[in-house]
């Protein structure tokens, strides 16, 4: 991985966005929400160390931004901020299970949806770190100043089961 040419996509990206000082996590997500064209949900889960502590599902009519509620605002900051890294680079999972697998795993939810979750769970590969990268320099970017809280929204009567599953 050319870590100069990430750190560049990462810049890119947070100038697009016209991150500043102080970073309010709540108004970036909804101006991300506005140039996305589709309303962008921030949830609150109760993680266990075995679940991750941060999740991006693009639903069909909507993005839903999951995070662990036990840690500080700051580390929940960096979370949702290390998620919305994976939706400006468009990141997805690896398609590697088939519908059907997907479909036993999860029969609710779209199979493209139980991959995306499924699929990207270590910092071992680029798009993890490069997202990890894009919510650290937003950071750097704030002066690490963060105003507001990132306040987790009534989940959506949809995703309720995902919700209770990443929390179980």
């Amino acid at each position: 991985m050319d870590l100069g040419r990430v750190r560049k996509r990462c810049e890119e990206q947070i100038e697009r966005l016209a991150i500043g000082s102080p970073l309010d996590v709540a108004a970036l997500c909804e101006r991300l929400a506005e140039q996305r064209g589709r309303p962008l949900h921030l949830l609150a889960l109760t993680s266990r160390t075995s679940n991750p502590s941060g999740l991006w599902v693009a639903a069909k009519k909507a993005d839903y931004i999951f995070y662990d509620e036990s840690v500080g605002e700051a580390h929940r900051a960096h979370i949702v901020l290390h998620e919305v890294g994976h939706m400006v680079f468009a990141h997805a999972g690896v398609a590697e299970l088939d519908d059907l697998t997907a479909r036993l795993l999860a029969p609710n939810l779209d199979p493209k949806v139980v991959r995306q979750l499924l699929c990207r769970d270590s910092y071992d590969n680029e798009h993890e770190q490069e997202a990890e990268l894009f919510a650290t320099l937003v950071l750097m970017r704030a002066g690490f100043e963060v105003v507001g809280s990132v306040t987790p929204e009534v989940p959506d009567p949809e995703l309720a089961r995902l919700r209770e599953v990443l929390s179980a």
